[in-house]
C-alpha cells in the first residue's frame, strides 16, 4: 500500500499555511484574554514563537521556489 508523499514545496506551502492559521488562532486569543499580566505576557511570547516559525517557514518556501526545479 502506498501512501501519498508529499513534494518538498507543497509541503512547505502547507507548513506556511499552519503558521498563518496558528499566528491568527494566537492574535485572536490574545484579544480575548483577561486576566493576569503574567498570562498576556506569556500569550505573547508564544506569539512572538509562532512569527518566528512562520518567518522560517516563508523563507523555506522562497528558497524552494528559487530552486530551479521549482519552475
Amino acid at each position: 500500500m502506498t501512501g501519498f508523499v508529499e513534494s518538498p514545496l507543497a509541503r512547505a506551502g502547507r507548513q506556511v499555511a499552519e503558521a498563518e492559521q496558528r499566528q491568527a488562532r494566537q492574535i485572536y486569543l490574545i484579544a480575548g484574554l483577561v486576566g493576569s499580566e503574567e498570562a498576556l505576557m506569556h500569550a505573547h511570547q508564544v506569539l512572538s514563537e509562532i512569527t518566528r516559525t512562520l518567518t522560517l517557514a516563508r523563507a523555506h518556501r522562497s528558497f524552494l521556489l528559487s530552486l530551479p526545479e521549482a519552475e
